[in-house]
């Protein structure tokens, strides 16, 4: 703008410590009282307007879905936003009166914006358990021995939401505001750390034979997370810390559009820890439990293109997930999500488990898992196909009445028919991938996750190009609007 843009002295260029009713009244010929009056409002929006509705906004922001006691719990915490809201008291007085006013404006935007997310007003302190039928599930401990299997990280109940018609479809918004739902977590129990590594401890949201998983916050911060760290009692086993530094290691190389994303990591006075993302939604094998099998072509079409995406990721790091299965698959509202590696292994041999720690599960296990080929990225095709056969169907198409049948039916008499039916008379072009993916030799299979999109993107012709990643995510996000979750 040109400089003489504004008449000199036009008072919103002026600090508030320059102004005064008599000056107002001089400069622009008001009355005296309409000129005090003036000047008293912007006094008021300039130190006390904006610094409180800021103070209300980072209250509103902070307290989303946690006791509202534990937003400002330390001392230190107290001290800094005492500090922020007097900054801004003081930035009101000597700041150009039309920047604060502005800075105003904005801040009741923000606060009226900020109050759409639910406080944790009716949270008690702690936090409450998840709901009977929406535990945290579970994935196998690492280690032998472990009775109680430990929870998912990245992952967390969803509470109980309203009653929907069975015609439902989901729209943006409605999966927006289904994902600052609260997170349903348990109190923290006597004894236990109330910070790790930096990060304010919330709750539990479940435990296993080999950890513990906590919603925790880095103080200061709006963001919550998943934090995984190992039992205190377990922390002389050096054998188990570092298989718990591979498992992050792998974690950590592990980012795609699919699956979960590691925030952080560390060592906590030699306690280690994992910090991922909270992730909405549940499993998919809750889902079909509680809703059953998905019914929509473009839902499925939309959940087996994630998973090849997600698996292409994996494998192009040179890593074979091992362990592809419902319960390791979060529908979120953003989305289906691969989780739990904790049995990944290293496509050239490097055992990234314990010798002896179970290979997978067992109906979503290819054939050459049973014997001693090297198993490689074709292993968790199988499996993906297995998952998306589930989904449509309800149980993998190589369920069987006992361990021995399930090998039998995988090695040697095939899946079952009617499991495949269910997949073609959903979206037969997905069932022709899936018999593919199904063959018993793992050469007439696609080579790995890129080769599977390849696959599902060009309908299997030779004539075809492969569709730009870009546009499979928006097909992906099409088809997943039409799954009610």
């Amino acid at each position: 703008m040109r400089l003489d843009f504004f008449p000199r002295n036009y008072f919103l260029l002026l600090p508030v410590v320059q102004l005064d009713g008599t000056f107002l009244s001089e400069y622009y010929g008001l009355s005296l009282a309409m000129s005090w009056t003036l000047y008293v409002v912007t006094v008021v929006l300039a130190t006390v307007v904006w610094p409180l509705l800021w103070f209300r906004t980072q209250r509103a922001l902070l307290t989303t879905g946690v006791p509202v006691t534990s937003w400002i719990s330390s001392p230190k915490g107290r001290f800094r936003l005492g500090g922020l809201v007097a900054l801004r008291v003081a930035m009101g007085l000597f700041l150009p009166t039309g920047l604060v006013l502005a800075a105003a404006a904005c801040q009741v935007v923000a606060y009226v914006a900020s109050r759409k997310y639910p406080t944790g007003a009716g949270v008690p302190a702690g936090g409450a358990p998840a709901p009977a039928g929406q535990a945290v599930a579970d994935t196998p401990t690492v280690g032998p021995g472990s009775a109680t299997p430990a929870p998912h990280v990245g992952q967390f109940a969803q509470p109980p939401q309203p009653a929907r018609p069975a015609s439902y479809v989901p729209t943006r918004p409605d999966a927006i505001a289904g994902a600052a739902s609260p997170i349903a977590h348990q109190q923290l129990r006597p004894g236990e750390p109330r910070t790790i590594g930096g990060y304010q401890l919330l709750g539990r949201i479940g435990a296993g034979g080999m950890g513990t998983v906590y919603l925790a916050r880095r103080e200061g911060a709006v963001t919550q997370v998943a934090l995984k760290t190992i039992h205190p009692e377990l922390l002389d086993n050096a054998d188990l810390l570092r298989r718990f530094q591979r498992e992050s290691e792998v974690l950590s190389m592990v980012s795609g559009a699919y699956t979960a994303r590691v925030l952080d990591s560390g060592v906590d006075a030699g306690r280690p820890y994992l910090a991922m993302e909270l992730l909405d939604g549940r499993p998919l094998d809750a889902h079909l439990g509680e809703q059953g099998p998905i019914r929509t072509p473009d839902a499925l079409r939309a959940l087996a293109l994630a998973l090849a995406v997600a698996l292409s990721g994996v494998h192009r790091l040179g890593l074979v997930h091992r362990d592809l299965k419902p319960a390791n698959i979060m529908l979120t509202t953003a989305g289906p999500r691969l989780l739990d590696f904790g049995i990944a292994d290293l496509v050239d041999g490097t055992r990234l488990t314990r010798t002896g720690a179970g290979p997978g599960t067992l109906t979503y296990m290819a054939p050459e898992q049973f014997g001693e080929e090297r198993v490689g990225p074709a292993a968790d095709v199988w499996a993906w196909a297995c998952c998306v056969v589930c989904a449509a169907h309800g149980t993998s198409p190589f369920a069987a009445t006992g361990p021995a049948a399930v090998i039998r039916r995988i090695v040697d008499t095939g899946p079952e028919p009617t499991a495949l039916t269910a997949v073609h008379a959903l979206a037969p072009e997905l069932a022709r991938a899936v018999e593919r993916a199904l063959t018993t030799d793992p050469a007439g299979r696609p080579a790995d996750g890129a080769a599977l999109v390849d696959l599902l993107t060009s309908q299997g012709s030779p004539h075809h190009e492969p569709t730009h990643l870009d546009a499979v995510r928006e097909e992906i996000t099409r088809g997943w609007r039409t799954l009610p979750l």
